[in-house]
């Protein structure tokens, strides 16, 4: 069932990269637009992209010719935001644009990811170190110890759905040829028990684990236990006393054998502990790992180690266990795709609440130039000519000191306000024939603000009817902008401190932390 398992598992990376080349095959004749043309490394994905799109938009055709219609995630959304930041005809351009470098991430990013668990999975089968005859070639003296971790299987075909158990067996190098290392033995030994008791008061009253030292303290001499009674006291330290009557104790010796190439010292010592009863499951696993510990040692000098056929009066079959993470970097990897694709659409809002924020900035220095140029005799149509001129000016001025700077700008406001580049859009319609009226209502839609929808409407309305009044209602309007620019600027403070919260909150402990643990550390020594 697990090669079965295996081989589907395999099958499905072969056919997400078949889909890969397919889909690059099908897409190589698609004609990218002039302005999705860089960079070139990317144009393979971007065709991929151009092809999904133009799919996804038939079968979305066939939808609704049935009458039923086909939304994807955020479409709506991200359509309105780019309606806002990219008025007229040049919506339609950004919006196939940025559908295209979306549907381009999640390509590329998928093939990195599919690319990378692929790599493991087919790596996963190269690294076990279990041959065909059950053996594990031992490493060169000084090359390292080898891990393996197997399964045991019965060998009668009437329990072949059971298993053993797992087990992790140390395959030790090989051993070089006897040489002196009594004295650092003896140093080692002579900490014994004393270095294993722990949280214990003493051998005669183990409660908990006894620490076994770790093998990077002792080398480069092998440590290994001998328990009187397993089932009471493990060779990994372990104390198995939970059933225990307070009046029952037992007595079990445990053996330190510490051994290197050749040389053994020993060193036998007396524990009273209480032990748990074991059941037959755990005493089986006892018994395998005894048999798999023996064979090691009875191999040790060796070329390689072969797991035994028979643990006690059990047949047993081995299995090597492979840890293989690909499936874990697959799902990782879905997951990363969903949220890049969120992850687009909630950076364009974004963009789309920074320009609402700025033109509600702005408002109060349109309505006040408004107001200063129409008091000296300028029409409303002037005034708006003349705010796109000194935009123009300000802009130019300010490439100006780019260029003599020399670097970019990055992190920094480049000088874009949105306002003024709807400004000019409106003394566009006008050079271009759209009446004066339709021009003020386009602005006062585009900008999406009810500050701009009242302003247009004031101005429509002089145009109808005429309005003596304009002047006074304009001056009314910018002392009102001044009140709820106020208001916006406190808003905008607030919102910094909220943001600035989570920093300060973290830099409280770590601040904690430099204070309590030195003192912590002081008290116990």
């Amino acid at each position: 069932m697990e090669k079965v398992i295996s081989a589907v598992y395999s099958g499905l990376y072969i056919l997400v990269l078949c889909a890969f080349m397919a889909l690059a095959v099908f897409s190589a004749g698609e004609e990218l637009p002039p302005y999705a043309r860089d960079p070139p490394y990317r144009r393979p994905f971007r065709r991929m992209a151009l092809w999904v799109i133009k799919k996804v938009e038939v079968f979305r055709q066939k939808r609704r010719q049935q009458g039923r219609e086909l939304l994807l995630p955020g479409e709506e959304g991200v359509r309105s935001d780019l309606r806002i930041l990219y008025p007229s005809l040049k919506a339609a351009r950004e919006e196939i644009l940025y559908r295209m470098e979306k549907y381009e991430r999640l390509l590329l990013f998928l093939f990195a990811v599919i690319l990378a668990a692929g790599a493991l999975h087919v790596q996963s089968f190269y690294a076990g170190i279990l041959r065909e005859d059950g053996s594990v070639l031992r490493q060169e003296t000084g090359g390292g110890d080898r891990q393996l971790t197997v399964r045991a299987f019965p060998q009668t075909q009437e329990e072949e759905n059971e298993d053993y158990g797992t087990y992790t067996v140390t395959v030790h190098e090989r051993q070089l040829t006897r040489k002196e290392a009594a004295a650092g033995a003896r140093k080692i030994l002579d900490q014994f028990p004393e270095a294993l008791l722990g949280e214990n008061e003493s051998a005669e009253q183990i409660r908990s684990p006894l620490v076994m030292p770790a093998a990077a303290q002792i080398l480069p001499y092998t440590l290994s236990w001998e328990s009187g009674r397993y089932a009471v006291l493990d060779t990994d330290g372990g104390v198995f006393n939970t059933d225990y009557r307070e009046d029952q104790a037992e007595e079990v010796e445990l053996t330190a054998v510490l051994t290197c190439g050749e040389y053994r010292f020993q060193k036998k010592m007396v524990f009273i502990v209480r032990a748990p009863l074991r059941d037959e499951k755990e005493k089986l696993q006892d018994t395998v790992n005894t048999a798999l510990v023996s064979a090691e040692k009875e191999s040790a000098d060796k070329e390689s180690f072969c797991l035994p056929s028979k643990a006690g009066d059990l047949a047993v079959t081995w299995q090597e266990k492979v840890q293989d993470v690909s499936a874990g970097i697959l799902v990782l990897g879905i997951v990363i795709c969903i949220l890049i694709w969120y992850a687009a659409d909630c950076r364009l809002h974004e963009k789309t609440r920074e320009r609402n924020r700025q033109l509600a900035i702005d408002y109060p220095q349109l309505t006040s130039k408004m107001v200063l140029y129409l008091g000296a005799g300028m029409s409303v149509r002037n005034v708006f000519y003349k705010c796109a001129a000194e935009y123009r000016q300000k802009c130019a001025a300010s490439q100006k000191r780019q260029k003599k700077k020399n670097h970019s700008s990055s992190g920094r406001q480049t000088g874009r306000r949105w306002l003024y580049e709807e400004v000019l859009l409106v003394c566009n319609e006008l050079d271009s024939g759209v009446p004066e009226e339709e021009a003020y209502m386009h602005f006062g839609r585009r900008c999406h603000l009810r500050q701009y929808t009242k302003l247009c409407t004031l101005l429509v309305q002089n145009l109808r009817r005429g309005n003596d009044t304009l002047l006074q209602v304009l001056r009314e309007e910018a002392e009102n902008s001044f009140e709820e620019r106020k208001n916006l600027a406190r808003e905008l403070g607030e919102e910094a401190g909220t943001r600035l919260l989570l920093p300060m909150m973290i830099m409280l402990g770590i601040t904690m932390l430099i204070i309590i643990v030195p003192a912590y550390f002081s008290f116990s020594m």
